[in-house]
């Protein structure tokens, strides 16, 4: 019976796929402030923030358009972490970017300083594409009149 399951855990073992794509995991931590991006294929996006975050999870998942993936592939490429891994930054400070870059070449993790201005530009264009999201949600919002301002300013 043993070997039932040896031969069929050989077979699931063996008919994994290699990694293709992308993967782009980038997390912020700062204090009292944690961000996680996770970038697959140069076109899914997934988000998490808070204790989310810490817990390596994400809760929201979203796709880039043509114009967000082009810039995404600028800012990835001006980064070339693809090709060179950054010295580790070990002043931390207040806070820290943590990167993983993984393609079927590369797999590269390392920590830079808040202050790095590739990780910031990258980190500001993820949390953007993450924040579009809600824009049609506040878009949806009732929107105050002028009669609603000027019977607030009489209530004083």
């Amino acid at each position: 019976m043993k070997w039932i399951g040896l031969v069929c855990l050989a077979l699931l073992w063996g008919c994994q796929q290699p990694f293709q794509g992308n993967l782009v995991r980038l997390e912020m931590n700062a204090p009292q402030q944690a961000v996680l991006f996770i970038v697959t294929n140069d076109k899914t996006i997934q988000y998490g923030g808070g204790i989310t975050a810490v817990e390596g999870k994400t809760t929201w998942q979203g796709t880039f358009d043509r114009e967000q993936r082009s810039q995404y592939q600028t800012l990835l490429g001006e980064t070339k972490w693809t090709t060179t891994i950054p010295v580790s930054d070990t002043s931390i400070g207040s806070g820290q970017y943590k990167v993983r870059i993984r393609n079927k070449d590369v797999d590269n993790t390392f920590m830079l300083s808040l202050s790095d201005t590739n990780a910031t530009s990258l980190y500001n264009f993820l949390q953007n594409v993450a924040s579009a999201r809600l824009d049609k949600h506040i878009q949806a919002l009732p929107k105050p009149n002028v009669d609603v301002l000027i019977d607030r300013t009489k209530q004083k």
